[in-house]
């Protein structure tokens, strides 16, 4: 019996073994690309940071240059993700693995980390991605390359046990395998039955603080365990969420054993990213707090998610850490546990019927239970949890009937894309081999077969845009390397193809055209921008007059009063080459941003929300509606392609009807989302008030170039402002 770690590192000590079997297999994936992840902390390692960041710096817009080295960025620009594919610049090898290297000078924990993966890719940097961020960064293959390990390879035969498998390849990702063969239970088999969780959202009770009102629930039970999703979250769920005067367990106290806290009394383990590996049956526990949501552990899922839209192929496993966590203290069918939901983001998560679709009925009936049970007052809820711990015939007799209702109502149904996802892995896997033996050609022609495999999953375009762009870099590397002018066509046609599959998401552009190639055709809604910022220099003026107009913006954005955010949001849209206007007449939105005919976006702006509460069904029917009715006064037969309507607002959990009532193409974003747009836009015009002395078709040129350094045009704006759906994540961009 052995660690993930002691297989899966530059150096097993392992003799072969015959059969590996991998327990907790769903979990496998950090601890196996971990192994082949080099790591680099800005504040652990400043000065590796540094020398990564001048290795690339060539590709870097001097806009996105300035805001990596500013020692204190808004959070826009700390949570924002770029994926450099290094086998788009031979250039950058030699400087990255030279930057790389001082982590041998280094005598930390962290450092030795770091060495250990860079000696693991080290020679097949090409085959590797760059992930960068202001806080850190992340070289990483896109699979690991386990046929590297010999371990690992020369078992005759390796067993992945799982009790959340999942269905979409995630484990031919996780392991860098091919194909991996799946047994199910015999039909004959009882269903494994976990037992019954009572799930209470602190964040849907009426007028409590969602976290004095968790504190209070655990006290109650009397001892709990508390999962973030990191260590920064972990130490914030132990200020805010343990009762005073209790006891605390952390990893290093239950690493080898959970025995003293299992006898402990008034007493929490509070523990970063361990959604699985707990087994705390009976009265060892009987209270789980979630704190944070698990939707990334690493920056290639955080770009998945925030920059590539192509989330789908982590769904299962951000699916699979929430249910663990949620099952930790009922593995056995007579247990029987308290689960509070204390943030707001897995509230919300839970909340979605296309998410929970996925989980076991009996999970599903317990979510739906618990949420029509949290959306009331603290003393019903309180006098619930009071039932739920007695045990007796008032909890039989009620919520177990309840429970039992939602169960038949509801069945487990596999996420629409699984299928694709999961023949698209084998693909996936075996160019990443191709990619390391440099056969790059076999390489971009296997990315392109598992993009065709997701063809016809909706759910996963994003997903698909983004392999068919690696592919598109792949074959142009090999187009280089051959000289092969056909082989540079075929690399601009999957390039493409990628850029209209990405829509509304714009990553790629900033790599594109790729070395030696025309720049596409700007688009009409790009065009118009820039001719009517072109004009609005002139019509702003002075440096003292901008000044006011930019000071004017961004204070009215930091409004409340509606009188005075709803012209701040117009102001701003026409900085960003709209013709933003307040529209008059009943129903209307509160901006309207019109890029001409080519691209809209409507704005409804509700700053007078406060934060806690729910984003109700009316506010849902006045957005769906908006774009609609800017057609109308427009004289617009249709709504143009990629138009939003976007709702901005402080809360962030939307009523479970209103999501129903959602219709696609509507979101929501907070105002601290507008606000450093605004701040963006602010930077912009610091270089655009500087054309002024120039010919209004003079200024066109360095617009344009000012817009597509700055990632603000209107392609840009409308993929900022629609990563969150108001309803059903599946739908909302069909």
């Amino acid at each position: 019996m052995t660690t993930y770690s002691a297989i899966f590192n530059t150096s097993p000590k392992l003799i072969d073994a015959d059969v590996i079997v991998f327990d907790d297999a769903h979990a496998g994936e950090q601890y196996v690309s971990h192994a082949y992840t080099v790591e680099v902390s800005r504040a652990k390692h400043n000065d590796i940071y540094t020398a990564v960041l001048e290795a690339v710096r060539s590709t870097l817009s001097p806009d996105r240059y300035s805001q990596l080295i500013m020692n204190n960025p808004g959070s826009g620009t700390r949570e924002l993700v770029d994926a450099l594919f290094l086998a788009q610049h031979e250039d950058w090898i030699e400087p990255l693995s030279n930057a790389l290297n001082l982590f041998g000078k280094k005598d930390d924990s962290a450092a030795r980390s770091a060495m250990f993966a860079h000696r693991a890719i080290d020679g097949h940097l090409s085959s590797c991605t760059l992930y960068l961020a202001w806080n850190r960064m992340e070289i990483r293959p896109a699979t690991p390359p386990t046929f590297e390990n010999s371990l690992f390879t020369n078992a005759n035969q390796r067993i992945y046990l799982s009790a959340t498998m999942g269905a979409a390849g995630e484990l031919e990702r996780a392991f860098g395998r091919p194909s991996i063969k799946k047994l199910s239970l015999p039909p004959e088999a009882p269903t494994p039955r976990s037992g019954r969780r009572f799930l209470v959202f602190p964040h849907l009770v009426d007028g409590v603080d969602p976290e004095a009102f968790t504190k209070e629930l655990l006290a109650k039970m009397g001892k709990a365990v508390i999962i973030a999703p990191s260590d920064h979250e972990a130490e914030k769920a132990e200020e805010v969420l343990v009762p005073d005067g209790w006891s605390v367990f952390h990893k290093g106290d239950v690493e080898e054993s959970f025995d003293a806290f299992a006898s402990a009394t008034e007493a929490a383990v509070v523990l970063a990213n361990r959604y699985d590996g707990i087994d705390l049956p009976g009265d060892a526990c009987r209270a789980v707090s979630l704190y944070g949501f698990p939707g990334t552990t690493n920056l290639q899922e955080r770009f998945y998610k925030s920059r590539a839209r192509s989330s789908s192929v982590t769904d299962e496993r951000v699916r699979s850490r929430v249910v663990q966590g949620i099952g930790r203290c009922t593995r056995h069918r007579s247990d029987w546990a308290l689960v509070v939901i204390a943030d707001s983001e897995t509230t919300t998560y839970l909340s979605r019927p296309e998410v929970t679709r996925a989980f076991p009925p009996e999970l599903q009936a317990e979510v739906l239970f618990g949420l029509e049970q949290s959306e009331t007052t603290p003393a019903e809820v309180l006098e619930n949890i009071d039932a739920f711990l007695e045990q007796g015939t008032n909890w039989r007799d009620n919520a177990e009937k309840d429970i039992t209702t939602n169960l038949t109502s509801v069945q487990q149904v596999v996420p629409a894309a699984a299928d694709a996802l999961a023949s698209a892995a084998r693909y996936e896997v075996e160019s990443l081999e191709s990619q390391w033996h440099e056969d790059w050609k076999t390489a971009a022609d296997k990315l392109h077969e598992a993009a065709t495999a997701l063809g016809s999953a909706q759910d996963a375009r994003g997903y698909r845009a983004t392999l068919l762009f690696r592919a598109a870099v792949l074959m142009d590397k090999a187009g280089r390397l051959r000289e092969d002018p056909a082989l540079a066509r075929a690399a601009d046609t999957l390039a493409d193809q990628a850029v209209r599959a990405a829509t509304p998401a714009t990553w790629m552009n900033s790599y594109l055209p790729f070395a030696g190639r025309t720049a596409m055709a700007a688009s009409p809604a790009f065009t118009s921008a820039v001719v009517r910022l072109s004009a609005y220099i002139g019509d702003v003026g002075t440096p003292a007059r901008l000044s006011q107009i930019i000071s004017e913006t961004i204070s009215g954005l930091g409004a409340i009063d509606h009188g005075t955010y709803e012209p701040a949001l117009s102001a701003l849209g026409k900085l960003v080459g709209a013709d933003a206007t307040k529209p008059t007449g009943d129903a209307r939105t509160d901006s309207q941003w019109c890029w001409d005919d080519h691209l809209w976006l409507s704005l409804e702006a509700k700053s007078e929300h406060v934060p806690e509460g729910l984003i109700g069904a009316e506010d849902v029917r006045q957005v769906n509606g908006h774009l609609g009715l800017v057609a109308h006064d427009r004289g617009v037969a249709a709504v143009p392609t990629g138009s939003a309507a976007v709702m901005i607002s402080p809360r962030t959990l939307v009523n479970r009807t209103a999501m129903a009532l959602a219709e696609p193409g509507t979101w929501r974003v907070t105002p601290a989302d507008v606000l450093a747009l605004a701040v963006d836009v602010q930077r912009l015009w610091s270089h655009l008030q500087t054309l002024r002395t120039m010919d209004v078709k003079a200024r066109r040129a360095p617009v344009a170039e000012a817009l597509k350094n700055a990632r603000l045009t209107p392609e840009d704006i409308v993929d900022r402002l629609t990563l969150t759906p108001l309803g059903d994540e599946n739908s909302a961009s069909e």
